[in-house]
This record gives C-alpha cells, structure tokens and sequence, in this order.
C-alpha cells in the first residue's frame, strides 16, 4: 500500500512537472515569438518598406527626369519660335520702309535674295532673279532704302551676279552731297575699303561729307548713298586728290536687296 501510494505521489509529481514545463514552453515561445515579431519582422517589413519607397522613388526621378526633358525640349522650341517671329518682324518692317522710299522715288525695282557667293571671290554675289524679272548689266543693288551696294556685271535668266563696290574691280561715278556733277570716281580696295580718287584739287571736300551717286552712268540715278569721308589725301605736285570713304553700311551678311530698273 504505501508503495502504491508513493507511486502515486510520484505520477503526481511528474505531471507538475509536465504541466509546468508546457506552461513555461509557450511562454519561451511567446517570448521568442515577441522577439521575432519585434526584431526580424520589423526589419523584414522596414526593408519592404524602404524598397517600395526605392522604386516608387526611382519610377518618379524617371517621370522627373522625362518632364525635365519635354520642357527643355519645349524651351528650345519656343526660343526659336521667337528668334523666327523676330526675324520676320524685323524683316517686314525693313521691307515696310524700303517700300515706302521706293514707291517715294517713283523707281521701277524688283526684290532680289541673295543665294551665295561666287567661289574664291567674296566681292561677288549671286542673286536669285535675271533677265526673267528685267535685270541687265550695270543696274544698281541697293539696301536700307537708297545704300548702293554695287552694280550687276552679269546676267542669266534666273539669276545674276551682284560686284559689291568693296571689289578692287569695281568703278563707280560718285559726287558729294553738296554739289552737282562728278566729284570722283570710286574704286574697291583690299579689305573692304574704298577710295574716292581723281577728285580736283580745287574742290573742297571735307571729313564726314556725305558721298553719293553722282547720276553720271546711264542706269544709276542720282543721290544713292555710298558712304561718308573719313580721310582727306593731297599730294603736293598732283593734278588730282583722294579720300578714304567709310561705307554707309558693312557689306556682310547681306540678305535682301533692290535692283532699281529705271528711275
């Protein structure tokens, strides 16, 4: 009987301890549950976090980056589209005014582009109209209502050849503003300069006076402006005198001119 009775005890015992140990067993889990969920899960979950925000953050910069560029792309086109409406003003109101001096002067014109140069010889240029529109040989090409520029030295049906009065090859009858007749001749010279000679040593002519057309040559009439003098040279002992001429304009870039027909 007692040895039942300790068995029993013993069983007893045994169970405690059981019991116990399941209880304190899910408390370990609980714990190491807790700590996984505190500790793993938050870095599992902060790590999908900050890899959603790292991706939607890239799509962005992508989205960033194409608005970036189609607003560049649309500042490059409205730039251009404003140098192209301000050329066109300018254009037309250059055009306005050469119009209204032509019409004016009652001069039978025609509107000539420039396409190009001659090759290897800058001082000629080649304009887009010829015998077609009336152009012929010695008309004068003006600019900025009555700047001569030069004369026509060769003509096609479609096109012709414009010598700028700069050309070493060009000549021109020219005359000072304040007096009738022919004061001198013009000539080109190298880099783009010209020279007023054979001007009498009697007549008086001055820095800054005003050079034109002198209305001598058959096909250009008078009071065409060349340019103004900038230097007076006499020689002693020489029948005539000279002067350095400064042109009304610069001779590059030319676009649009005039060739006056008739007057």
């Amino acid at each position: 009987m007692e040895r039942r009775h300790k068995k029993n005890f013993f069983f007893t015992c045994l169970m405690v301890v059981v019991i116990f140990f399941i209880f304190e067993s899910n408390s370990w889990f609980k714990t190491g549950e807790s700590f996984i969920r505190k500790n793993i899960a938050t870095h599992v979950e902060k790590s999908s976090y900050n890899l959603g925000n790292s991706f939607f953050n890239f799509i962005n910069y992508r989205k960033i980056a194409t608005d970036n560029t189609n607003l560049k792309n649309d500042l490059a086109k409205l730039s251009l589209d404003y140098v192209k409406l301000n050329n066109l003003i300018t254009e037309n109101d250059y055009l306005r005014k050469e119009l209204s001096f032509l019409h004016e002067k009652k001069y039978d014109y025609v509107m000539v582009n420039v396409i190009g140069k001659q090759p290897f010889n800058d001082q000629i240029l080649i304009l887009d109209k010829g015998t077609n529109d009336g152009l012929s040989v010695n008309q004068p090409v003006t600019v900025g209502q009555g700047i001569i520029v030069g004369k026509i030295i060769n003509v096609e049906k479609d096109r012709s050849w414009l010598e700028l009065l700069t050309s070493p090859d060009g000549k021109l009858a020219v005359s000072l503003a304040q007096i009738n007749g022919t004061a001198g001749l013009l000539t080109g010279q190298i880099g783009n300069n010209l020279l007023m000679e054979q001007i009498s040593q009697d007549r008086e002519v001055k820095e800054n006076d005003l050079v034109i057309t002198s209305g001598l040559e058959e096909k250009i009439p008078r009071g065409l402006v060349v340019g103004y003098v900038n230097q007076v040279e006499s020689l002693a002992g020489q029948i005539f005198k000279q002067a350095r001429i400064l042109p009304a304009i610069t001779y590059q870039n030319l676009q649009i001119l005039t060739v006056i027909k008739g007057f």
